[in-house]
């Protein structure tokens, strides 16, 4: 329904194409646009919709779009939330700093807007308008003390969360910002040579483009392929970060010694992790659990640590690795709470001490990251319920006291399939009841599938556990991430946390679309 040119006009469109006439309804004062639409069920097997994801991703875009008022009414829980934020990009950055909980570097961040309908002025203090022929773009970055890189950016709107030319680009006007900033004043650090991994250790940053003919990786959008993006951001940053460093040079300071101090950091790292790598295997190895079937490489960036549920699946994964590359540490049952308990009570479960060890890490405040033993660490069990509570115990557990190994990429969630659909001489796998329901959905029509569920891992033949969860030329792993420290941290003391009330407000709420046959009993 939209409101123009004095009246109100409406149209129905159906699977992309006009399902009526276009309609004059009559007069109407004023403008605007209304959608309604319901999912097709022919489309889209399952319609559950999430009002938290759905409020946090309008809440983004009206941070992108500054001037924009969005207001989000949730008519089941009879809740309306008011979603404007006329700070913009800037002030988003301000959040997502605060949420990180590392203090910034500097007192204010550098914010650059070019807008080809906006006047032009030098970018001086923290915040710079230029003309330009092209589309709108929009940065605002700060460093921090964190250790992570984070940055957020977007394509006329669009979250690009696997990044594309256009973060790429602003990568490299940072860095060359940055490295001719140095050069102009001469700051260098004897038998230290600076990375851009360096240059970018800390810094927190959103990145803006519109493009008006875009090229997406994929269906959802995740990725910018258009290559004269590139060129365009890192020519519009670099300048201007340059000016904007020489013209607050106290701030500039502030964030040349992070970046001096991140490349000392990492050298002293490499050393530490050298002289790890010098100790003989056999030294390595004598503390380690007696039920780790360990690997034979020593390599950190070929060797993966498989936790897997209970001796049985232990078994099938042993026989199913690759015994070069791929380690396996069976647990016993869903181990220990770690929710709200102090670390040295945590570690009184056998289970939990013997993951520390195997990872070779530590926990907590002994946390070392120059420890650790395998480059990724991968969760699998089974594709059940229990399966389930026993991952979400195991996340609480990393996010509590190994956070650095999730912030760090080293966390995985194995994809083990629940059913198997045989249809004739063919072979499918099914990883849950959607993913089952849209395979059997595809074939044909006088098809005859035999289905068959696994109880567990355990009795999935070896072999059939290597091709289709072990192996990585046929896997499918998630990599674990933390978006946001306060949203990980609610969720984790409202699941596993010591008030009830908490869980069986979520039990009511989400009551609904546990439909009979989906439940597992």
């Amino acid at each position: 329904t939209i409101h123009r040119d004095g009246f109100e006009w409406r149209q129905t469109f159906k699977r992309g194409k006009p399902a009526g006439e276009l309609e004059k309804v009559g007069p109407f004062r004023g403008h605007g646009t209304t959608i309604y639409f319901e999912p097709d069920s022919d489309i889209f097997k399952t319609t559950q919709f999430d009002p938290k994801w759905i409020r946090e991703h309008l809440e983004s875009m009206s941070y992108i779009h500054s001037g924009l008022k969005i207001a989000f009414k949730d008519e089941i829980a009879k809740e309306t939330y008011d979603l404007t934020h006329p700070g913009g990009i800037p002030e988003f950055l301000q959040r997502l700093i605060s949420e990180g909980q590392k203090p910034a570097v500097t007192d204010t961040p550098f914010a650059l807007v070019r807008n080809p309908l906006t006047q032009p002025s030098p970018p001086k203090g923290g915040e710079g308008r230029e003309r330009g022929d092209g589309d709108k773009m929009e940065v605002a970055l700060q460093w921090t003390e964190s250790t992570d890189e984070s940055i957020r950016s977007y394509v006329n709107g669009i979250r690009t969360s696997a990044g594309g030319t256009h973060e790429n680009g602003l990568k490299a006007g940072i860095a060359k910002a940055i490295r001719n900033y140095m050069e102009t004043h001469e700051v260098k650090v004897k038998g230290l040579t600076i990375t851009a991994e360096d240059i970018r250790e800390g810094i927190v940053a959103i990145l803006s483009v519109f493009v008006r003919e875009p090229m997406f990786q994929g269906q959802t959008k995740e990725k910018l392929n258009n290559p004269e993006m590139l060129a365009a951001v890192d020519g519009w940053i670099r300048p201007a970060l340059e000016s904007w460093l020489n013209g607050n040079m106290t701030a500039a300071d502030q964030i040349v010694g992070r970046i001096v101090l991140a490349a000392k950091a990492r050298l002293a790292s490499r050393e530490a992790a050298s002289e790890v790598k010098r100790k003989s295997v056999t030294q390595r190895r004598l503390n380690l659990p007696g039920k780790l079937a360990d690997c034979k490489s020593t390599s950190l960036e070929e060797t993966e640590l498989f936790l897997v549920e209970g001796d049985s699946a232990g078994g099938s994964a042993k026989q199913g690795r690759n015994n070069k590359t791929q380690a396996v540490l069976p647990l016993r049952g869903k181990i220990l709470n770690s929710e709200g308990l102090a670390l040295n009570r945590v570690l009184t479960n056998t289970e939990l001490n013997d993951l520390v060890t195997a990872v070779g890490t530590g926990a907590g405040e002994k946390f070392d990251i120059n420890g650790l033993r395998y480059g990724k660490i991968i969760l699998l069990m089974d594709a059940d319920a229990d399966g389930h509570h026993i991952t979400t115990l195991m996340l609480a557990f990393f996010f509590r006291h190994m956070t650095e190994l999730i912030r760090k990429g080293r966390v995985f969630l194995a994809q083990p399939p629940l059913y198997r659909i045989d249809v004739g001489k063919e072979t499918h796998w099914a990883r849950d009841d959607a993913h089952k329901e849209e395979i059997l959905a595809g074939l044909r029509a006088n098809a005859k599938p035999e289905v068959s569920r696994f109880k567990g891992l355990g009795e999935m033949d070896p072999k059939v556990l290597a091709d289709t969860t072990l192996d990585p030329r046929f896997r499918t792993l998630l990599q674990v991430q933390i978006d946001s420290n306060l949203e990980t941290d609610k969720t984790f003391v409202d699941l596993l946390g010591k008030d009830p009330s908490q869980r069986y407000r979520f039990i009511m709420d989400k009551a609904a679309r546990a439909v009979a046959e989906e439940l597992d009993v």
